[in-house]
């Protein structure tokens, strides 16, 4: 992790721990003898440390990559960290962006974003026609894709995400659809 700047070291180090000790939890339970003890090193060698290591670099401006394999990267930690077993889907709590890791994965998720592609929220609020609540239950449930800049603690909107939004709801359900969203979505 010589490359990885100093400050994500131990960020880097807990992530890797965390999940190696929900996956030795699982394991033990599954098929014990299965379990292969690995080092804190071979941790970082492995996919989910390249990854960190990778948004870590991201996120300090000393790397570029393509947002989609950002984005992808970011969504298999988040995965990892969130979905439990047996469930259909995942949530991840707005607080985990106040934490080290999730401030880590903002700062390079919105490294990958150019600012255009970004609106506020209460943009994306106006422009779909809805409440800020909708657009935050909306970011909740991850029919936004939204990004935090940790710098400043605004969130913003994927402008893409909003475009297609409109654009479904226009096509098959039409206009008044996403304004009776809004209204049920605030009771």
């Amino acid at each position: 992790m010589e490359s990885v700047p100093r400050e994500h070291h131990d960020v880097i180090d807990q992530a890797l721990r965390l999940v190696y000790t929900h996956h030795h939890r699982l394991i033990s339970r599954l098929y014990p003898s299965a379990f292969k003890p690995l080092s804190l090193e071979q941790l970082r060698e492995g996919p989910l440390g390249q990854d960190l290591q990778r948004l870590s670099m991201l996120a300090s401006g000393k790397a570029k990559e393509a947002k989609d394999e950002v984005v992808l990267a970011i969504d298999s930690i988040l995965q990892l960290l969130f979905w439990p077993a047996g469930a259909d889907d995942y949530m991840v709590p707005r607080s985990f962006w106040e934490t080290p890791l999730g401030r880590l994965l903002a700062q390079a998720k919105l490294q990958a974003f150019d600012r255009s592609e970004l609106v506020s929220i209460g943009s994306a609020a106006q422009q779909l026609g809805v409440t800020r609540p909708t657009i935050y239950r909306w970011m909740d449930e991850r029919t936004l894709n939204y990004v935090v800049d940790d710098m400043t603690g605004r969130t913003f909107v994927v402008r893409r995400d909003i475009e297609n939004l409109r654009r479904v709801a226009e096509e098959f359900i039409g206009e008044d659809a996403l304004a009776a969203d809004s209204a049920l979505g605030d009771f």
